[in-house]
């Protein structure tokens, strides 16, 4: 009994699989109606049958061709339209949608040739006519061809039809690239090299004429924290310093702000450490001079 149930479901999916897999379309009715709204011909078709090369069928400026169909799947399709594509050297195609009900599955298609396309009035032409049907729901498209129509041209006033473009090789293009800019003497280069370098020199100088005391170095270094902090807070000023140069030179400008942000936190927090243990001993030395002023005194 499980064996027969699981035969029939894969049966029933099969035939639902296979249903789905292309459209069915049936009650095909082509025709052409005349300005004054009677028939000038018509077509009942069956799938996948076409209109017989042996049949006339042709259209005035001011008919209308109708077609009208239905879709016998339960799925309703995204898509539906005529394509008319033209039998000479231009290969025109056109498109024209066309609409189905979603209860009834019933698809209508209505082509005023006065109000169509301008591709419909260069003249007498005919085209190949294809109905196009497709959805996401089923597997494979319907590109039925229902045959071929002539369409005639205005009498009056036919618009003028541009030229058709005939694509050639063109000259092959050469691209020349300048040469590269001389760069400057190196002994100029090297002259504004030092001229640049000339104010450390000066400072250097003047900081010899007054005297640097190393008096808060040796402090530091007589507490190993205040050193390793001194020591972090200078490197981190060193790491931000090389930063930038190496912004100026080969890195970019998004690496540059993330190490940017991670140096500035470190020198700002090893910073205050610093500047707050040079504080506390500058007090210190403040009030034991106080003190010995006053013992003086």
């Amino acid at each position: 009994m499980a064996k027969f149930s699981s035969l029939f479901l894969t049966a029933v999916l099969a035939a639902v699989v296979a249903g789905s897999s292309s459209w069915q379309v049936a009650d095909i009715n082509l025709s052409i109606v005349a300005k004054d709204g009677t028939k000038k011909a018509e077509h009942k078709l069956v799938y996948p049958k076409a209109i017989s090369s042996a049949d006339a069928f042709a259209a005035d400026p001011t008919d209308h061709l109708k077609l009208s169909f239905k879709l016998e799947n339960k799925e309703r399709p995204h898509q539906a339209m005529v394509r008319f594509e033209s039998k000479d050297d231009h290969a025109d195609q056109i498109m024209v949608a066309a609409s189905v009900k979603k209860v009834s599955g019933k698809g209508r298609f209505e082509l005023d040739f006065a109000k169509s396309h301008k591709k419909f009035k260069y003249g007498t032409r005919k085209y190949d006519m294809t109905l196009l049907v497709g959805g996401p729901q089923v597997e494979e498209s319907l590109q039925y061809a229902l045959g071929e129509i002539e369409v005639q041209g205005p009498s009056t006033n036919p618009p003028v039809r541009a030229a058709r473009v005939a694509y050639e090789v063109q000259p092959e293009i050469y691209h020349q690239f300048r040469a590269d800019q001389k760069l400057i003497n190196v002994a100029i280069s090297g002259l504004f090299s030092l001229l640049v370098l000339s104010p450390v020199a000066v400072l250097l100088g003047l900081w010899s004429q007054l005297g640097i005391k190393f008096e808060p170095l040796k402090a530091l270094a007589q507490n190993p924290v205040d050193l390793i902090m001194a020591v972090i807070f200078f490197g981190s000023l060193a790491g931000i310093e090389y930063v930038f140069y190496s912004y100026w030179t080969h890195v970019t400008l998004f690496p540059v702000l993330q190490y940017l942000g991670v140096l500035s936190v470190v020198a700002i927090a090893s910073g205050r450490s610093v500047l707050s243990a040079v504080q506390t001993r500058r007090l210190k030395r403040t009030e034991k001079a106080n003190d010995a002023n006053k013992k003086e005194i």
